[in-house]
């Protein structure tokens, strides 16, 4: 258990130093805090009561004599006295933001001190990020409304429950109101989801007094983080500079995280649309949950089904290759030359030996193991995705349909391709070989590949 600070009236909390402080260590305590809340430099309305109690304090304690009966001096019956620079969690009188002297138990002052810090005032604990709010209540009385705004000074905890309170009470008892019973209590609401108004005046003034209090009691990062929260509610020139004066001369502090802030949508929020939820459920049992479930469930099936059915159709429609418009399928079986001879199916000896073009026809080996003569096949319409040799000595492939076109490369006799297009009159053909050249080649120069051709 820590032992009890004699400081009766605050003189050693107020300049940061414990009693076994010596006189210079208070001479120079004195002079920085002395910068700071002179009355020239602190904007505050109680600037000239936290500067006299600050030269009393020093005035006590820089005398020998009148020091040693301070420190002999009784402690108050009401208080226990803590050690400055720690923020302790006691009970103290509640106040408003601009409210008279407190007797501040958590750093043991014993008098009317004016740099002693606000506490909430529903728990009276003394937070790091206190704040100003004002919470609306609205009550319908048939046909006005009644308005009840609660205000004053919250740490984190009552702020959003008090604020969850005004918001049942809104729900209660502000709609019986005719007109203006809905509309208020709707507003109301609003302004109660966040937490409640902060005004920026009060806030401001609340987290400035904060800082300066912290740092008469030594909690130099606790008062850089309080004029940090304040420097965020300031509006006017005058206090921006006072908030940045007391940064500028906290700057080797370590800045601190506050632990006062949580996320906006959090169990807070969710109190306050409770009401809203249970008559969401309400509607729900009445109407039947098979019936409100199926009616938001049809619509997305409905969707689900249309976007599928165009899916199917885009996949399924013909696809275009190049710069024709035919179609990579192959030609009906109706539109292509009759043929009396059937065709002749030859087993595959590579990837690229296939059998005869379906309604072609097959030239058929000589008696006696010889190869037909050329002029013996027939010429016919190649057919695309089937296999075809050069019936010619060698043939140039183009980069495009005509003879214009760049010329790509030369394939030589019985070099075997594959035919992937067909111009629109069907005199070039785009081919493509083993060894991976495309191009352009007339299709007069192709005949049906047989299964002895020799692949290049």
């Amino acid at each position: 258990m820590a032992a009890l600070v004699r400081d009766p009236k605050g003189y050693y909390g107020v300049l940061g130093l414990t009693p076994r402080a010596d006189t210079a260590a208070i001479k120079r305590a004195y002079r920085s805090r002395a910068k700071l809340l002179h009355p020239d430099r602190n904007p505050s309305p109680r600037a000239v009561a936290e500067f006299q109690f600050l030269n009393e304090a020093y005035r006590v304690l820089s005398d020998p004599e009148a020091r040693t009966l301070y420190d002999r001096a009784p402690l108050p019956a009401a208080g226990r006295v803590g050690v400055p620079g720690v923020g302790q969690h006691g009970r103290g009188r509640r106040h408003g933001l601009a409210g008279g002297p407190t007797v501040a138990r958590t750093t043991g002052m014993a008098t009317e001190s004016p740099l002693a810090p606000h506490a909430c005032q529903v728990c009276g604990r003394v937070t790091a990020q206190p704040r100003y709010l004002v919470l609306h209540r609205v009550r319908g009385l048939g046909f006005r409304t009644e308005q009840r705004p609660i205000s004053g000074i919250f740490c984190r905890l009552h702020g959003h429950r008090t604020a969850v309170a005004a918001s049942l009470y809104c729900w209660a008892l502000g709609w019986w109101a005719i007109p203006w019973g809905p509309v208020r209590t709707l507003q109301a609401l609003w302004r109660n989801l966040p937490g409640g108004q902060q005004p920026a005046a009060e806030n401001h003034q609340l987290l400035m007094h904060q800082a300066r209090a912290f740092l008469a009691r030594g909690n130099l990062p606790l008062a850089r983080a309080l004029a940090e929260q304040g420097l965020g509610f300031a509006r006017t020139d005058e206090q921006r500079q006072h908030a940045r004066r007391i940064l500028e001369a906290l700057a080797d502090q370590p800045r601190l995280r506050p632990r006062d802030q949580g996320p906006w949508l959090g169990t807070a929020v969710l109190a306050h649309l409770a009401p809203l939820l249970l008559l969401g459920l309400l509607a729900l049992y009445v109407a039947g949950p098979t019936r409100v479930i199926g009616a938001m469930v049809t619509p997305l099936v409905a969707l689900w089904s249309e976007r599928t059915d165009s899916t199917q159709e885009a996949i399924s429609a013909p696809r275009t290759q190049g710069p024709f418009t035919g179609t990579t399928r192959p030609a009906p079986a109706e539109s292509r030359p009759p043929t009396d001879a059937p065709p002749t199916e030859a087993p595959p000896a590579d990837p690229f030996a296939s059998t005869a073009p379906p309604g072609g026809t097959a030239a058929r080996p000589a008696p006696g193991g010889a190869k037909p003569k050329e002029a013996d096949r027939p010429i016919e319409a190649p057919v695309i995705g089937h296999l075809y040799a050069v019936r010619t000595s060698a043939v140039v492939v183009r980069s495009g349909p005509g003879e214009g076109y760049r010329v790509l490369a030369t394939v030589s006799q019985d070099t075997v391709l594959m035919v992937t297009e067909l111009s629109p009159d069907g005199l070039w053909g785009r081919v493509l070989s083993a060894r991976g050249i495309s191009g352009f080649v007339p299709t007069d120069s192709l005949r049906p590949a047989l299964a002895d051709a020799v692949t290049r």
